[in-house]
């Protein structure tokens, strides 16, 4: 099992970016576009992990959990992994409570929310530029997710995303969750 824990954008705040893109979308079409129902932040990826492992990171980021708090968060800026010039991964920053995030994440996170990804680098400056000022509305996080990723074969469209367990944030274990299905096949 491809396993990450994330906390997924709300809705409303995915819908407020996702029309900020619409230009973008328009004008590079050489990449590939994530559906707004996928997007998260990701606080750790963990690759393939047999049964035992997984019960193990249930465990793990449930006492995460527990350890963090409740915070607010804003989708904000833009960049790209490795580099502009030489760019595979285009992505919108995270801004607002970063300290109640780090409590959660990995030590070598960097916040952000995947938007595009290329196969081969490319220059991503002027997509970065063009998103740079963007401010999106403030969400409140109270909840972080342990997640399967299911690839698909080829010819369809992104991963989809199942939620194993959900956790609430300086709660007491699981939480409601965004559904089985996190994403659509938009």
């Amino acid at each position: 099992m491809r396993l990450f824990a994330a906390i997924p954008v709300p809705v409303d705040e995915a819908a407020h970016l996702d029309e900020h893109l619409d230009g973008l979308r328009t004008s590079r079409p050489d990449l590939r576009w994530s559906a707004p129902s996928r997007w998260h932040i990701t606080l750790q990826f963990l690759g393939e992990c047999g049964p035992h492992e997984v019960d193990r990171q249930l465990d793990r980021w449930e006492r995460r959990a527990l350890r963090g708090r409740s915070m607010t968060l804003q989708l904000a800026g833009s960049g790209t992994f490795p580099q502009a010039t030489l760019a595979r991964t285009f992505w919108a920053g995270v801004a607002g409570e970063l300290d109640a995030l780090r409590q959660v994440a990995a030590a070598d996170q960097q916040p952000h929310v995947t938007l595009a990804r290329t196969r081969e680098a490319t220059d991503l400056t002027g997509p970065v530029l063009e998103l740079a000022r963007y401010a999106g509305p403030t969400f409140a996080v109270g909840q972080l997710s342990l997640l399967q990723s299911h690839l698909r074969s080829s010819g369809e469209r992104g991963p989809r995303y199942e939620v194993l367990e959900s956790f609430q944030l300086g709660g007491a274990g699981a939480a409601g969750s965004f559904g089985d299905d996190w994403a659509t096949d938009e």
